[in-house]
């Protein structure tokens, strides 16, 4: 398997695993906030026993070698989480999908400035057609009064593109252990927001996110942006918007709307002409 397959398919994995996200919150009955608390806890807790248990005495080395880089990771990805799960506390869901859908753009303008990896044609086109397609998907719930949720929002895209790019750039490092300790780090932001599930369905929901999905998703989201470039990175992310809406429906019942329908085919038909696109050019390289 080629590095581009590789990354392809691991971080596909890892946004698939996250992508219960929004049902977990429904599920749990919790606000936003309270879920930065347990989200930071469980996941941070999940993440570090599972490599310490993996690495066993040469944890703290593992740590301490992130150097600068993987500061660099555990600082912006502390600010990607907590802003969006803020963001979805001050603005519409709807806005905040919208906004994130940015993502590959950003992406590959901050690929283009700082590591001189130019995104294809292929790739500004397929960001173009998923917007269309979120733009369906959001409907008439997009507000245009942008206030301070649609501001964390921004920041939330911003603080990924450039985490997937410093990833990138230091692909040789592993940045699991920056990953968790991003999530530990926000613990006590969440604390004063701290509010337990009032029903059983509720801590399942949050148990199963914080011991499985989450850190799953982690790991695929942490691992793959190694092996592509941080554009096709962020293009995978819109992955979410449709499989996320899938769940909901599936499980409370909660059916898109025509457009929506629409909207997620359109996301998914960018999505696997892209990689489509660029396994096929990955391969001629390699002949």
């Amino acid at each position: 398997m080629n590095e581009r397959a590789k990354g392809y398919l691991l971080t596909a994995g890892g946004i698939m695993a996250l992508s219960p996200d929004a049902l977990i919150i429904k599920l749990s009955g919790l606000p936003a906030p309270a879920m930065i608390f347990w989200r930071g806890a469980l996941v941070g807790l999940t993440l570090t026993l599972v490599l310490a248990l993996f690495w066993r005495a040469r944890t703290l080395r593992q740590f301490r070698a992130i150097g600068k880089a993987g500061v660099l990771v555990t600082v912006f990805y502390a600010i990607s989480n907590s802003c969006f799960t803020a963001a979805n506390t001050y603005t519409y869901a709807a806005n905040v999908l919208v906004i994130v859908a940015t993502t590959p753009l950003f992406s590959a303008i901050f690929a283009s400035l700082f590591l001189k990896e130019h995104s294809p044609p292929r790739v500004w086109i397929a960001s173009a057609v998923a917007m269309i397609g979120v733009a369906l998907v959001a409907g008439e719930q997009v507000s245009l009064n942008a206030g301070l949720g649609e501001l964390f929002a921004l920041v939330c895209v911003l603080g990924i593109s450039i985490t997937f790019v410093v990833i990138r750039s230091a692909r040789a490092i592993n940045m699991l252990p920056a990953t968790a300790l991003a999530l530990l780090i926000t613990v006590p932001l969440g604390l004063p927001f701290y509010e337990e599930p009032a029903t059983q369905i509720g801590w399942i929901a949050i148990l199963a996110g914080g011991f499985f999905f989450i850190p799953v998703a982690y790991v695929g989201l942490t691992i793959g942006p190694r092996y592509l470039p941080p554009s096709e990175v962020g293009l995978l992310l819109l992955l979410e918007t449709v499989f996320g809406s899938l769940w909901v429906w599936l499980v409370l019942k909660e059916a898109p709307t025509e457009l929506g329908v629409i909207g997620g085919v359109i996301i998914l038909a960018a999505l696997i002409g892209n990689t489509l696109l660029g396994l096929r050019r990955e391969r001629r390289i390699a002949a």
